[in-house]
């Protein structure tokens, strides 16, 4: 028998709490009353038992890629930054612009397996009556928790399903200072099968905790560096309509070290609320670091040939001997 929550539409556990809108729906008082016998450590073994319907909406599982591998291998997108970096708050801001007519240069939207959970992305990014934003709640950091959001692109004849993995920043914090880590499974995991990255570097951070949160970044860009292999970075500045509150030798010095870093990076400052006349970074720049991703994407990786002046009257072996 299936083990879920009592209230209409939650979709716990295989998908958001709709009480709490988050996956923590282990510490929700309702679910509590009729499952009491399930225990965090219990539940993914008791939902890999469990067959669920492709087009359920919520977010997809690493078991579910088979769901949209039929046309063709999907290509995953590691979303990788400290906590509170705004990987879920971006993610949100991008269906928003989807949703409302924007679009991603030569390519279409095609389709969803995950359009519900997208939807609850969304609206966080509502404005309240107040004029407030409820920001969404901090990404479980469970080590067995994953959250892969899926877009369907179209290009003339070319499609591309992508994958955007969302994981805490206090997974990848771990994962970043040991990448054996108990607790970084679902950060290796996603470091090991993504095709490319977005690096996300938290303006508000640099503000606020300066020298501390330089530290985390260098220590988390050097760890995603290792082992790269050419799959592209595009070095995202979250919340960037506080930019010029950042220190600038703080900002001076890590602008510089990723470069270094990541010589072949593009670098995008983005926001999900600009100040007048800096809808540049809200509007066009979210969507921006999509279309920069598709393009790395489509990139050949790997080293270039050169044809050398042959000294054998032999190309094959006259390379095989340099």
């Amino acid at each position: 028998m299936r083990n879920n929550c009592p209230n209409d539409g939650c979709a716990a556990p295989k998908g958001l709490c709709l009480k709490s809108s988050t996956h923590e729906h282990l510490k929700c008082e309702t679910w509590l009353e009729k499952n009491a016998s399930i225990q965090i450590g219990e539940t993914k073994k008791t939902t890999d038992k469990l067959n669920y319907l492709p087009w359920t909406g919520e977010a997809l599982q690493p078991e579910d890629i088979s769901i949209i591998s039929e046309r063709a291998a999907p290509l995953i997108v590691g979303m990788v930054g400290t906590a509170d970096a705004g990987k879920t708050s971006f993610l949100g801001m991008i269906y928003t612009l989807l949703f409302n007519g924007g679009r991603i240069k030569n390519w279409g939207f095609s389709g969803s397996t995950t359009l519900a959970a997208w939807e609850t992305l969304a609206q966080y990014l509502k404005i309240t009556s107040d004029g407030s934003v409820n920001f969404p709640a901090p990404t479980s950091s469970h080590p067995e928790f994953y959250s892969l959001y899926h877009l369907a692109l179209k290009n003339g004849n070319t499609f591309r399903d992508i994958l955007f993995s969302d994981s805490s920043g206090e997974v990848f914090s771990d994962w970043s200072e040991d990448v054996n880590d108990d607790n970084s499974a679902n950060a290796r995991w996603i470091y090991k099968s993504s095709s490319a990255f977005i690096f996300m570097v938290d303006s508000a951070a640099l503000i606020e905790k300066r020298g501390r949160a330089v530290s985390e970044i260098v220590q988390m860009a050097g760890q995603l560096a290792a082992n790269l292999n050419g799959r592209p970075v595009v070095i995202v500045w979250t919340k960037s309509d506080m930019e010029s509150e950042i220190k600038p030798t703080i900002k001076a010095s890590i602008e510089e070290y990723l470069s270094e870093l990541f010589p072949k990076s593009t670098s995008i400052k983005v926001s999900n609320f600009p100040k007048s006349g800096q809808e540049q970074i809200c509007h066009i720049n979210n969507l921006l670091v999509i279309e920069n991703v598709l393009l790395a994407l489509n990139r050949p990786i790997g080293a270039k040939f050169e044809i050398p002046i042959s000294s054998a009257g032999d190309y094959f072996l006259d390379y095989k001997g340099r």
